[in-house]
Parts: C-alpha cells; structure tokens; sequence
C-alpha cells in the first residue's frame, strides 16, 4: 500500500499543474467529452449483449426472420424492445473512434503544455547548470535530461490517459454489468445450499486469485524498467560523447578503449533486460493463460443451469458475456501488470526529475548582490566560496575591479578562478558575502566557447539572435578577429561547434564582444588556443574598437598579464583541497552549504 500512495503521490504532483493552468478549460472539456464517450461505449456493449441474446437464442431455434431482425433491425422478446446487433454496433464504432480522437488531442495538449513548462523551468535561472554540477544531478531519474523532457514526458501523457480511462471503464464496466449477471445466473444448489447470483463469485474468485498471482509474478518489473530506461541511456549518452569527442579519441588512438567502455556500457542494458525478458515470459504465460481458462470456465460453470434446460442458448453466452466483462474489470490489474510497470517507472523517473528541478530552483544564492552607477568599481567582500559538496574552496575574499582598466586575476590550477567567474556571473549557488557591482551589461567568456546550432550567423550573435545586428556589422567582426574567411558561409547550416578549431572558436567569441559591447568582458582563459601574436592582437583589437570596456582575464601566461594594469592574486584566499575520504559530502540540492 505505501508502493501506491508513493505512485498516486507522483501522479497527482505531475499532473494537478496542467488541470489547474491556463489551458485547464480545454484539459477538463476534452478529459469529460473523452469520458463520456468511453461510458457511451460500454452502455452500447451492454446493449449489445442483449441483441446476441436474440439473434443466439433465434439460432438454436432455426428461427431465420428473427436472428436476422436481430442482426439488423430489431425484435420484441421477453425483454422487450431489442435493438439489432449493427444498429447498435454504428453509434458505438463513432463513439469509439472520437473517444480515440479526443483522446490524443488532451495528450497533446497536455505534452505541450508540460514540455514548454519542464523546459522553461529547466532553463530558467540555470537550473540545467545546477543539476550539472551537483551530486544529485546524477540520481536515477535526473540523469539524462534530454531522455526525461522527450522521451519520458510523452510516454507519462500517453500512459496516464490509458490508464485512467481504462480503469474508470472498467468500473462503470463492472457496475454495468454486475447487476445483470446476478440476474441471469440464478441460484445454484450445492449440497443442498442455495448460492445466489453464483455467476458474480465465481468472477470475483477467478479475479481475486489471478491478480494475486500475477502480483507475485511480475511485482519486480517495475524496478527493472526504471533500471532499463536509466541503462539505455547511460549507452546513447556513451556514443554521443563519442560523436562529439571524435578527433580526440581519434589522435589519442582510443578507439580500443572506447570501445571497451561502449560494451561495458551495452552490457547493462543486455543483462538487465535479460532479466525483463524471463520476468516477462512468465507474467505473459500467466496472464494468457488467465485469459483461456476465463472463457471456457465461464461457459462450463453456466453450462450447468443451461443443460438443466433452465436458460437459453442466447441467454448462455449473454451470460458468458457478462462473466467476461465482469471478470475483466475485476480483473483489469492482472491483464494490465506490465503496462502498469511500465507506467509506473515513468511516473518515478519524471517525478525524480521534476523534484531535482523544484529543489534547484529553490536555492537561493547566499551572496548579496549590491547594484552600483554604471561608471563604479566592482568590489568583493568577505566571500566565502565552496564546492557543491560543501567543502571550502575559497575564504575570505576581498578585492576591487577598477572600471575602465584592464584587470587580470591569477593563481595555481585549481585555486578557484574560473569558480570565482561563476560567483560573479550569478551562476554558483555555493557562495556567501557581499558583491558590488556597477549596473551595466557584462559578459563572461569561458575558455570552450559554446556553440548553438544552426548557421554560422546565429553561432557569432548569439544570444542575441541573429535579427539584433546587421549583416553588415556581423561579417565585419568576423574580418576583425580573423574569420574573414568564413564571410561567404554565414548563412549555411552546419556543425561550427565541430567544424571550427579551438583557436577559431575562441576568435569567434571576441567577434561576439565586438557586437555586443558590453561595459565588462571577463575572459576565462579565452585565448588559450591561440599564439602569443594572435592573442596579443585580439587584446589589443579590444582596447581599440571598445576603448571604455572593463576587461577582467584568468590566465597562466605571463605574456597576458603584461598586457593587464592590474593584477588579483587568489593564492592567499584559496583553501587546500581536503584529503579523499575525510569528511562527508552534504545533500547537493539541499540547502546552501556552511562555512
């Protein structure tokens, strides 16, 4: 019972924020219009069962002009007005094929509308950032984001609807029909007890024994296919970062070792759905199994009272009928154990995915950001920074940014700097103290410029968009930095982020300085890949088409710092690195960390 409260908990945290949103008239219109339809549907099945009555009763007594009346038109009996098998059969093929329709038009709907949220809050205040750089990132369940928004969300709209119609159908299913098995099996004498309605316990035996059994076969499935989707994964994740890491791997000749690193990867996915696969094979033998024996047990438990010449042929499989109705909703969980596992693994993965995101989203920097003129210094006092497992990285730091100068921030690897850029940019949750900082654009450069795709034009303006600077002025940046070359190719679509050396892709991010001038530019390592006479010219190019700019670098080379005013040492702030093992790591998206 505590496994289905967990799953109902999940269910409603996914799904009460779209019946609840702006698009919630359209969510509860088309959930009722689809519901409708579907009791429709089982009140014409019932009906039915009333038109094989006649038309099986008109056969065993060679009665032509009536079984065909009960086919197509209708017949007055003992039960009165009977309607004919296909009169009511059109209605229900409409209801069931608007009921289909309408059906996928919620789920769409309502993948839409979940999309655009889960994306929107994956992207809002960097939270994709956040669950990247923290332990919990990698829970099951909040890895692989892409596979959870595409993949998972689509499967939890679709299998959500299935099977919450299905098993609201099944009980007006069973509701409908439980009165009228009563009816019609009559009372059965044994050893001199009269049992009424002996047809209905039959049925719920029957149910009760095979869902119980089936709950035994298959309870472990569910584990194993949220282990399955996490495994399968993990192996695309392995050959993307192949595709992406191509040349390396191809200079270091690393092929042998990836490889091996691939197989270990497939082998979880074999192994695992190995598992699955014999789980599955047992829960199919039984469930199928269940479905033969349903049928001929009805028809030989009614076969009694039909050879005591007390019903009807028709009446026989009306009752047969009924039996399967009412024994399928009972026994709708049995039937349904794997869908349910399946489903059940998607709820706990997005719901996993959804609270790693709400809890991101809830951290809330320690650093008090003091906005200042635009023409003011940027100063930092008594900041404490930390790595996401709280353990100190930096205390205690103070120093001031002058406006306008050219300032260069150095210290051994490893001491903080490209941290500190975070803390500065708003990115780093796991910082305290005090910044102040002029009111003016700035942008941070880090040493791998990253790359949208898309043409070569969106890949310079970004994130501006390509519809923010003209033509003109995007091409003469590219003259400027070195990329002239490219000019011609601006608006071709193709993988620059691939295509471009490292040494390009960091002259294409002062190309992206150049068109949005911003009052401070922090360069992080940003000419690395570039020759001393390069990286002098790109500095100098910055001094003379951006004159008032603050320029802020991390560096290794003394040939950079000689072309900086200023220098930050971050030696004396930095905090040695605890020895592996000697302390424990705290929760990495709980609360901040403490000094």
């Amino acid at each position: 019972m505590q496994h289905l409260r967990l799953l109902l908990k999940d269910v409603w945290y996914l799904t009460r924020p779209y019946f609840t949103s702006e698009d919630r008239k359209w969510a509860w219109g088309l959930l009722v219009a689809v519901l409708v339809l579907t009791f429709s549907i089982v009140g014409l099945d019932l009906l039915q069962s009333f038109s094989r009555n006649a038309y099986y009763t008109a056969l065993q007594q060679h009665d032509a002009r009536t079984f065909l009346r009960g086919l197509f038109w209708y017949v007055h009996n003992d039960q009165g007005l009977v309607l004919g098998f296909f009169i009511v059969t059109i209605p229900m093929v409409l209801c069931s094929i608007y009921a289909t329709y309408l059906q996928q038009m919620l789920g769409l709907r309502w993948r839409r509308w979940l999309t655009q949220r889960m994306t929107r809050q994956w992207m809002e205040n960097q939270t994709y950032f956040r669950i990247a750089i923290t332990t919990s990132g990698l829970e099951a369940g909040a890895d692989n984001p892409d596979q959870r928004i595409q993949e998972d969300l689509n499967s939890f709209v679709t299998d959500t609807l299935t099977q919450f119609i299905n098993l609201l159908s099944n009980i007006v299913t069973l509701l409908s029909y439980v009165g009228l098995l009563w009816a019609l099996s009559g009372p059965l004498e044994v050893l001199g007890i009269s049992i009424p309605g002996y047809f209905f316990w039959a049925a719920l035996i029957y149910s009760v024994l095979a869902t119980w059994v089936t709950h035994l076969a298959g309870r472990r499935l569910a584990g194993l296919q949220f282990f399955q989707q996490r495994a399968e994964a993990d192996f695309r994740y392995s050959l993307v970062h192949v595709r992406n890491n191509a040349e390396g791997i191809a200079l270091y000749r690393g092929e042998g070792e990836e490889q091996a690193g691939l197989n270990r990867s497939f082998s979880q996915v074999y192994g695992n759905f190995l598992i699955i696969m014999r789980r599955t094979k047992w829960l199919g033998l039984l469930t199928t199994g269940l479905e033969v024996v349903s049928g001929n047990f009805a028809i030989l438990i009614g076969s009694i009272r039909y050879f005591a010449g007390k019903m009807t042929f028709g009446t026989l499989m009306q009752l047969v009928m009924a039996f399967s109705r009412v024994q399928g909703a009972l026994g709708w969980l049995s039937t349904s154990y794997a869908s349910l596992t399946t489903w059940h693994a998607e709820v706990a993965r997005l719901a996993t995915f959804q609270r790693v995101m709400d809890r991101a989203q809830a951290m809330r920097d320690e650093v008090t950001v003091v906005s200042a003129p635009p023409t003011a210094n940027l100063q930092v006092s008594g900041l404490d920074v930390f790595r996401p497992d709280g353990a100190p990285l930096l205390r205690n730091v103070d120093f001031t940014l002058e406006h306008g100068q050219m300032t260069v921030v150095t210290g051994p690897s490893g001491t903080g700097k490209s941290t500190l850029f975070r803390v500065l940019a708003g990115i780093w949750p796991f910082a305290t103290g005090t910044i102040t900082q002029p009111d003016v654009a700035m942008m941070f450069v880090p040493q791998r410029p990253y790359v949208p795709t898309g043409t070569l034009h969106r890949a310079v303006t970004y994130p501006a968009g390509v519809e923010a600077y003209a033509e003109a002025d995007v091409i003469r940046a590219l003259q400027q930095v070195g990329l002239g070359a490219l000019a011609p190719r601006i608006e071709s679509e193709e993988a620059w982020g691939q295509i471009l050396s490292p040494g390009e892709l960091q002259r294409l991010a002062f190309a992206r300085i150049l068109l949005a001038r911003p009052g401070w530019v922090f360069l992080d390592e940003s000419t690395s890949n570039l020759d001393a006479e390069s990286e002098a010219a790109l500095y100098a190019l910055l001094r003379q088409a951006c004159p008032d700019m603050t320029v802020v670098s991390i560096t290794h080379r003394e040939t950079v710092v000689a072309m900086h005013v200023n220098r930050v040492d971050l030696s004396p702030f930095a905090v040695p690195a605890a020895p592996a093992g000697s302390g424990g790591t705290v929760s990495a998206l709980s609360a901040s960390p403490q000094p």
